[in-house]
């Protein structure tokens, strides 16, 4: 199935070694993926060579779009506590990968029809996350596995082409 994004956030748990990617999505509720250090270096290329695709990082973090998100906030609300991007209330609690959430092991992607990118995140076995994102919701979502990665110790360079994280 596949979901809109509302909210996504990414921490850093020392005692796992891994960050944990949880995602709102409308109608759906929470997903949680734990991704390992390989499974981000993997992610953070992939997505990486899509904004490189889309006319690259540069330009996808100067269109009207994101711009109207970051003033919007989008990194500084609290996960769970806040509105999603388009300004309405959440109000789910469910969990339909398990409160545990899945280790990420794989990842697919393509175009859709309307031009965004679908993107998979899913475990070795079972379902995963299927979600689609504009190229201002693939920035962000880049620049959000950068901020997580920089709370490890992984020494973990992701494929960036700016010098900072945006916020």
């Amino acid at each position: 199935m596949e979901n809109r994004l509302e909210q996504a956030n990414i921490t850093y748990y020392p005692v796992e070694d891994r960050l944990l990617l949880k995602v709102n999505a409308a109608e759906s509720g929470e997903y949680r993926i734990w991704l390992t250090r390989r499974y981000t270096e993997i992610l953070g290329n992939i997505l990486a060579e899509i904004m490189e695709t889309e006319g690259g990082i540069q330009d996808i973090a100067s269109h009207h779009d994101t711009i109207s998100y970051l003033k919007n906030g989008v990194f500084e609300q609290e996960y769970g506590q806040a509105s999603d991007l388009s300004g309405e209330a959440q109000a789910s609690q469910a969990y339909p990968l398990g409160a545990g959430g899945i280790l990420g092991f794989r990842i697919t992607y393509g175009r859709e029809d309307s031009g965004n990118i679908q993107l998979q995140l899913l475990p070795a076995q079972g379902p995963g996350l299927n979600f689609s994102l504009n190229r201002s919701m693939l920035f962000l979502m880049y620049n959000l596995l950068e901020q997580g990665v920089a709370k490890t110790d992984w020494k973990l360079r992701l494929p960036q082409q700016h010098k900072d994280p945006v916020h």
